[in-house]
């Protein structure tokens, strides 16, 4: 009777200890990883044209890499693969139209852009005229069905239209402080470095100064009251610098004078979020 005892005492207190073990021991069913959107930063830039961004499978990198290389073959650019391929990346309904939106760089002069984040395509460039830039924006329809809303940055400029003609300096300051305080350059968060969307704007700003090639401008950083105001004076300056060197390698001629500010010359007071977004700015002056 013991040895039944104990027997029986011994399975109890193996069922006990399976059912307390056994949750840890089975894996448990993985958590779904968090997708990341989908995203594009296509470019031409200096006779290439460049693809960046994240995409969800082989294939559609393929699809859009082929079809970049029929635009290169006709408009004689080069192709600079950049994409990443990954399989976080959420699919989207955007990414099988992008085969179609890409000869609208065979209709823009020298330089232009589409950026797609996953909420928006905001597409940049220069063209010759009115039907040119139609044919563009009648091209991106498609994705507004997709879900993305279009941001028209589509400059037209005359081909006869000298771009050093002479322009009062006053209506040139006024242009380019328009354009900065609509959209202003944007940095990567406590970097230097400029952002695709910051590009987009330099790339509107190129088109405004090649219009006044000899005129000395100053470069002026300024950053938010946020952090030390030595590490505010010095990434103000870097910042400074980065548009210069941007500016200058896409072949503006300009005298350029670097400053950094810091945080010592604040548009907005306090430290509300959208005071100290306006206070991290760079300023163009002539």
């Amino acid at each position: 009777m013991r040895r039944a005892g104990v027997l029986t005492g011994g399975a109890v207190a193996l069922m006990l200890l399976g059912a307390v073990c056994l949750p840890r021991h089975l894996a448990s069913p993985p958590r779904s990883a968090i997708a990341t959107p989908a995203s594009l930063h296509i470019s031409v830039e200096q006779g290439s044209l460049i693809l960046r961004g994240s995409l969800p499978t082989e294939r559609s990198k393929t699809t859009i890499l082929e079809q970049a290389h029929t635009l290169a073959a006709k408009t004689r650019m080069r192709v600079i693969d950049q994409f990443t391929v990954d399989q976080q990346v959420k699919t989207a309904a955007w990414v099988d139209m992008v085969p179609q939106l890409l000869p609208v760089f065979g209709v823009m002069v020298e330089r232009g852009s589409i950026i797609i984040d996953g909420r928006s395509l905001l597409v940049n460039g220069q063209v010759a005229g009115h039907r040119e830039k139609a044919e563009i924006l009648q091209a991106l329809a498609p994705v507004i069905r997709a879900g993305l809303r279009i941001e028209d940055r589509v400059v037209v400029v005359s081909r006869t239209a000298s771009s050093s003609a002479p322009v009062p300096l006053s209506a040139l300051q006024l242009l380019l402080n328009q354009v900065l305080t609509k959209s202003s350059i944007e940095f990567e968060p406590k970097s230097a470095t400029i952002t695709p969307k910051g590009q987009v704007v330099l790339d509107h700003i190129i088109t405004l100064l090649q219009r006044a090639p000899d005129t000395p401008i100053e470069i002026a950083g300024h950053t938010d009251a946020g952090g030390e105001a030595e590490y505010n004076m010095q990434l103000s300056r870097r910042r400074a610098e980065a548009v210069k060197q941007y500016l200058t390698s896409h072949g503006l001629p300009n005298p350029f004078t670097v400053i950094g500010y810091g945080s010592t010359r604040p548009l907005a007071p306090g430290r509300s979020p959208s005071g100290l977004h306006q206070n991290e700015r760079i300023e163009l002056l002539m």
